[in-house]
């Protein structure tokens, strides 16, 4: 098989994380899983906006030795893409383009139409947070719904009403990370201004309305009025950016709340941390989320999309509603508090993570998608 995997990217955000992870696993110069899965060829292509260029997808593909291409965008309504794709598709004889968010649905459809091949979408969820994505979004749906034939869902959440055999759920899949170093630990934590006896709360993401980090800072706010030594870690960058710091100055947090920007290799940053938060409004299933629990952080999240099906509360984290600073404070110091709970908790998602989000069970899953959508393309071809 050769895959083409295919995304409009403004970042490396979750959604980039799969993309870069299925494609090493399953190429050929990539590390590969225990299953022995090989493609012949993978390669990962972003439609290029030249408004807000960003390559760092395709930088981290390139250091894993990984095939990559871009299709120059002048704006949302230029189609140029598409007959670049196509001519793409057809010079690398590509089986299956895989595409991974609304721009890349739309344009990777033509071009996979008019070049004679399958194309299978992942949604990795829907923000709706403006009206303008609102509209795109539906519009994607509506595509995915009428035109695709195999959509892939992150989580038994998103698009319910899809019919059963054009909807697969393929839950986001994580490497096991179970050699913590104290080290990097203390190494990290020193150059963060961090101290040995801190407790140290970290928020991973794109600073975004949808990922309501406004919710951390007012947690944060609360929590400083009841404990001397901690301290709240914001990594990541976006256009949330600016007015978040602005507030942390309103808010006087500014010697407790650390802003880090982009950091391209956070694995250090779990080991660094005593607590993960994710504070969303709308999530699919967030990679950090499995990135704590594979490295064995307590996290508590907010009751959205498809986190319940990683965190059990009280069992694998804690779960706290998406507009409540004080009950997320509440349970931030909950855990603070009871190193007990903290053990219990982590020794529970990480069974989890290990039975049902492991990166080779993803992999898997999605080598069968591609054998039977190019099965059913066979055996249309014969008119069976």
């Amino acid at each position: 098989m050769r895959i083409a995997h295919l995304i409009s990217s403004s970042g490396f955000f979750g959604a980039e994380k799969v993309v870069l992870t299925l494609a090493e696993a399953f190429s050929t110069k990539g590390t590969m899983t225990s299953l022995g899965t090989r493609l012949d060829f993978v390669s990962i292509g972003t439609l290029l906006d030249q408004r807000q260029p960003n390559l760092t997808l395709l930088e981290k593909a390139r250091e894993r030795k990984i095939s990559t291409f871009t299709l120059e965008s002048r704006g949302r309504f230029d189609f140029r893409p598409v007959s670049q794709l196509k001519a793409y598709l057809k010079v690398n004889k590509i089986d299956v383009l895989h595409t991974h968010n609304y721009k890349s649905d739309l344009i990777g459809f033509w071009a996979a139409q008019s070049a004679g091949i399958p194309v299978v979408a992942t949604a990795h969820g829907f923000t709706d947070m403006t009206q303008t994505v609102s509209i795109y979004e539906g519009l994607d749906r509506w595509m995915l719904k009428h035109f695709f034939g195999k959509v892939v869902v992150v989580t038994n959440q998103l698009l319910k009403d899809f019919p059963v055999k054009k909807r697969v759920v393929i839950p986001n899949g994580v490497l096991l990370n179970d050699q913590n170093s104290n080290r990097i630990r203390q190494d990290l934590r020193r150059t963060l201004g961090v101290k040995d006896q801190d407790y140290l709360v970290a928020t991973i993401g794109r600073l975004s309305k949808e990922k309501n980090q406004i919710l951390f800072l007012e947690a944060a706010q609360q929590l400083i009025t009841r404990h001397r030594h901690v301290k709240f870690l914001i990594v990541g960058s976006g256009p949330e950016e600016h007015k978040l710091k602005q507030k942390a100055e309103q808010m006087r947090l500014s010697a407790n709340v650390i802003f880090t920007g982009l950091i391209s290799d956070i694995s250090p940053i779990y080991q660094a941390i005593d607590l993960f938060v994710l504070s969303s409004l709308t999530e699919g299933i967030p990679m950090t989320i499995l990135e704590a629990m594979a490295s064995r952080v307590p996290v508590v999240a907010t009751r959205v999309g498809g986190v319940p099906e990683l965190i059990d509360d009280r069992k694998t984290g804690l779960l706290v509603p998406s507009n409540n600073a004080l009950k997320l404070a509440d349970r931030i110091e909950a855990l603070m508090l009871n190193q007990g709970l903290q053990k219990e908790l982590t020794i529970n998602a990480f069974e989890l993570v290990k039975s049902k989000f492991s990166l080779d069970s993803m992999v898997e899953s999605y080598r069968k998608v591609y054998q039977d959508i190019l099965q059913s393309q066979k055996l249309m071809a014969k008119g069976i």
